[in-house]
């Protein structure tokens, strides 16, 4: 017997999710195209050990941005009490979570850019390993004048 599920999120949610994930692909091809243009192509992550140090770096540089939205919704919660600049701290909270969003989204590029390198890619068996270079060779011999 196969259960339903009903997602009971609104429609705006659901969407916004979706589009979510379409920048965080956006994000990956622009970093991917940045490094390129600039000389510094991005190569694949080859070892666990390299995709955890990806992913710490940018979990700090995420941790860093929740820091300041914490600080700025303290600062918010301050001049509940009093007449305060209550503008200015709303436009900190707001800044200060765009920049949690972008660091975020980064993290999640980063995420999926390991995923693709190390489980989706099928790993060639020395044969195939082999084989390829038989071929890289072959294409890359100049080829004879054909007699007349």
């Amino acid at each position: 017997m196969k259960q339903l599920e009903f997602d009971l999120r609104l429609d705006y949610e659901r969407n916004l999710k979706d589009n979510l994930i379409t920048v965080a692909k956006f994000a990956q091809e622009q970093m991917k195209q940045d490094l390129s243009d600039n000389g510094r192509p991005l190569k694949a992550v080859e070892s666990k050990q390299e995709a955890y140090g990806i992913a710490a770096q940018q979990y700090v540089k995420v941790g860093a941005k929740a820091k300041m939205l914490k600080g700025g919704m303290d600062d918010f919660l301050k001049l509940l009490d009093a007449d305060g600049e209550v503008t200015q701290v709303a436009g900190t909270i707001y800044n200060a979570a765009i920049e949690l969003a972008q660091e975020g989204i980064l993290m999640a590029a980063q995420a999926s850019r390991i995923l693709s390198d190390l489980y989706y890619q099928t790993p060639k068996t020395p044969m195939e390993e082999y084989l390829d270079a038989e071929d890289l060779e072959t294409e890359n011999e100049p080829e004879e004048p054909a007699e007349e």
